[in-house]
């Protein structure tokens, strides 16, 4: 062996022990992962233990709105929905203004995001978010009731809808529930002493609302008051009516009437529900009356997230890698999620499915395991011609993935991490993975179709995406963009980039854009200097002048398979050896012939050999004195 060969021998040695892991320094790697967050709790979603929303899992969701002595509105969202997101502030504040509501009817959520409420979210029929259901005291689901919807993501409209379906509710499903108000109007007949009959003795004051027609005004007064045991309030449309309790609508449209009959009038400050509940609440707490504390419902705990500063600055650092973590977290969401808690899979549905199996089976960026999956579950679903079940499809691919595991070398996002969990996420890791597809559709040429990604990410997003304001906003798109014109594949590769450009033009300094990821027209001047015509420009907007060549040539190096980026990736031995390591093995194999392979044995061999009988001779016979001649002739 020569000493070229030795020299060889040792580089590649240090080559397999490794000192970078897909460019990334091991000792940077490595820390990164250890100040890396833990993997995202999906169960907290858009909201936590801050908020006044009563959060809800599979576990507690029946204990906590079926057949109970209150009613709950709740709202069923996506936590990667753009829609979804921009809401939850509303939902948040309505939350808390109907807190005082709490004893009658609650303000809940459940993210449908999370895998572990496929079954919640898909017996519920939830097909668009979000989804506000009114769940009435007594409630129970069963075929075509699984509550009443509310068609309004509108502050001031959703409170009105829900006051109008608690006023009515038929009180012989409330009768233990004690804070229930009187929603019945007061009749001609009614006085001011007939107004205490039937009550307890808790009650000092009946409140006299008028309430216009077409108005829930007098219902959301009593609501807001369910908290004050001291009054009880009645609502009254007749003017004439109105007029014996002092009453005049235009100016003074609330009276107090104590139990020895008297009568005050008021003028609250506004024509509102809760600014008729402060101006009785004032009076009340002159009278040294108090409010019962509020009773909070049972809400998902709040876990602290801490910011994965580290991981954000390693992804800041490289902002044009792609990340295997991505692609699998893509994968994942879709079997696990997505497309499962779809109730039925029929007609246009299955055959997008179909579609899109086809597809990730041709260009998997999984390993073996994990192409297997995807490739039986796409045999099961293709030999489905009418219907297929969400729970069935769940089914086949959990067996599958119990039988082939381990499936997915982690659990977490790396390129698309954000600095708050509702940020990113999911939606960005689904565009690379389809930018992935397209890339490997056009270097391979197991299809001559130059549509097969596109369409099968059109029907995937039309049918299964959890976003359906997002869903429908790419369609229209897509629509404006002619994708049905796309003549090959590599301009594919470029139809998608443009789309994604336009999303990213259209979202920028939206609510849902993280802070610490503006969407910018990619890729940038600093990760393609060749991209951009005009690279002084500062430009930011669709009419940047872009070199297209240099684009496709830079978006299929980036989505190479040889150079996806393997941080974070935690069972490597899940996935196929990197094209480093198939290098570092032939260049071993080339430095040793057949011959030195042979010598290098033989030599091993007789080392073990030597060892044997050296240990023979000295270990069992002992030591033994030389002779010498002097002593010979003696004895002679």
């Amino acid at each position: 062996m020569s000493s070229v060969q030795l020299v060889v021998l040792a580089v590649s040695l240090l080559l397999l022990w490794g000192t970078t892991y897909a460019g990334v320094p091991l000792q940077r790697y490595e820390a990164v992962l250890k100040q890396q967050s833990a993997p995202e709790d999906r169960q907290l979603g858009l909201y936590d233990d801050n908020d006044k929303v009563v959060g809800l899992t599979v576990s507690d969701f029946d204990v906590t709105v079926v057949n109970k002595s209150y009613g709950a509105l709740v709202e069923f969202y996506n936590s990667y929905c753009g829609h979804c997101r921009n809401f939850a502030p509303t939902y948040k504040k309505l939350a808390q203004q109907l807190l005082p509501w709490s004893e009658v009817v609650i303000v809940a959520a459940i993210d449908c995001a999370a895998e572990e409420n496929n079954g919640i979210c898909r017996t519920y029929e939830i097909m668009a978010y979000p989804t506000l259901r009114y769940l009435g005291p007594g409630f129970q689901p069963s075929p075509q009731h699984f509550g009443e919807p509310l068609k309004t993501i509108d502050f001031d409209e959703i409170r009105g809808q829900l006051a109008g379906m608690v006023a009515g509710e038929n009180l012989t499903s409330i009768t233990n529930n004690t804070a229930w108000p009187n929603f019945r109007h007061i009749s001609d007949t009614d006085s001011a002493s007939s107004l205490f009959e039937g009550l307890s003795s808790l009650p000092q004051y009946v409140a006299v609302i008028h309430e216009p027609e077409n108005s829930t005004l007098a219902i959301e007064t009593a609501l807001f008051l369910v908290p004050w045991p001291a009054v009880q309030v009645r609502r009254v449309t007749d003017p004439e009516v109105a007029a014996k309790f002092k009453i005049e609508p235009g100016s003074n449209p609330v009276s107090l009437v104590d139990r020895k009959g008297h009568i005050q009038a008021y003028a609250p400050a506004a024509s509102t529900g809760e600014s008729y509940a402060q101006k009785i609440e004032d009076v009340l707490r002159k009278e040294n009356f108090t409010p019962t504390p509020l009773k909070e419902h049972i809400a998902t705990p709040e876990v602290k997230k801490s910011k994965p500063t580290a991981l954000i600055e390693e992804v800041h650092r490289n902002k044009h890698f792609v990340y295997q973590a991505d692609l699998e977290q893509a994968i994942r969401t879709i079997l696990h999620n997505e497309v499962p808690k779809t109730a039925e899979i029929s007609g246009e549905k299955l055959l997008a499915l179909q579609r899109f199996l086809v597809v990730l089976q041709r260009y998997n960026p999984l390993g073996s395991n994990g192409r297997q999956l995807v490739t039986k579950l796409k045999d099961y679903v293709v030999q489905f011609n009418t219907q297929l079940s969400g729970q069935q499809f769940e089914q086949e691919m959990k067996r599958l993935e119990s039988e082939l595991s381990p499936v997915y070398s982690t659990n977490h996002f790396v390129g698309c991490t954000a600095s708050s969990p509702r940020y990113r996420g999911y939606t960005c890791s689904l565009w690379t993975l389809f930018h992935f597809l397209t890339v490997q559709a056009a270097n391979n040429e197991a299809s001559q179709d130059p549509l097969e990604v596109l369409q099968a990410m059109h029907g995937y997003i039309k049918n299964f995406f959890g976003c359906t304001h997002c869903a429908e906003h790419f369609q229209a798109m897509a629509s404006k963009r002619k994708i049905w014109n796309v003549p090959n594949k590599e301009e594919a590769v470029l139809w998608l980039w443009a789309a994604h450009n336009e999303v990213n033009q259209r979202l920028a300094g939206d609510s849902t854009e993280d802070p610490e990821f503006p969407k910018i027209q990619f890729p940038s001047k600093s990760s393609c200097s060749e991209c951009r015509r005009t690279p002084e420009s500062t430009s930011e907007n669709l009419d940047i002048e872009w070199n297209k060549d240099a684009v496709l040539s830079f978006l299929k190096n980036i989505h190479n398979p040889q150079f996806i980026n393997r941080l974070g990736v935690e069972k490597d031995e899940v996935l196929h050896p990197t094209a480093e390591k198939m290098r570092q093995k032939r260049q071993i194999s080339s430095v040793f012939t057949d011959i030195d392979m042979r010598m290098g044995m033989l030599l091993y061999a007789f080392c073990i050999l030597m060892m044997v009988v050296a240990f023979k001779l000295f270990a069992f016979k002992g030591y033994r004195k030389k002779p010498y001649g002097h002593d010979m002739l003696g004895k002679v």
